[in-house]
């Protein structure tokens, strides 16, 4: 029988995914590519709902990571058996203006700045259901940067 705590384990897997790195763009890490993003913007920190309410045609990125990572949620969904009716909102937030000790991270300054990321789930009846994953990242540069061949 499906129930709504499941929904817990659905946004640490998201959360982990998302700051994997497997989680690349064109061969790049996702999130320095959007650290970098949010450089050249004056931005702190990067969000994602789903569903998106406005499809952003200026970076591709954004658009990738918004379709996956809805895909995953609904596949994430039917694996558990829980209708999507039970989802009000789900977002995913990296705050790139954190810091180390708060994060309990070594600090070693060689693996960039700390990051915080935060996926949360609202459900029908209002709760929230979230996971936070602290790191490390600098911005992309290909010129440090090897792109991934897969």
């Amino acid at each position: 029988m499906a129930r709504r705590t499941e929904l817990k384990g659905i946004a640490n897997s998201l959360n982990g995914s998302f700051v994997s790195r497997n989680n690349d763009f064109g061969g790049y890490w996702s999130i320095g590519l959007l650290k970098l993003f949010a450089i050249e913007r004056g931005l702190t920190s990067v969000g994602f709902s789903f569903p998106m309410h406005k499809p952003n045609a200026s970076f591709a990125l954004m658009n990738y990571i918004a379709r996956c990572y809805m895909c995953m949620f609904a596949d994430l969904l039917r694996k558990q058996q829980l209708p999507d009716s039970w989802v009000r909102e789900v977002s995913i937030t990296i705050d790139f203006d954190t810091i180390a000790e708060d994060a309990q991270l070594p600090g070693c300054p060689a693996l960039g700045e700390p990051f915080k990321c935060v996926c949360q789930i609202i459900d029908d009846n209002g709760r929230f259901y979230s996971s936070i994953i602290y790191g490390r990242c600098l911005p992309h540069s290909t010129v440090r940067e090897l792109r991934s061949t897969r």
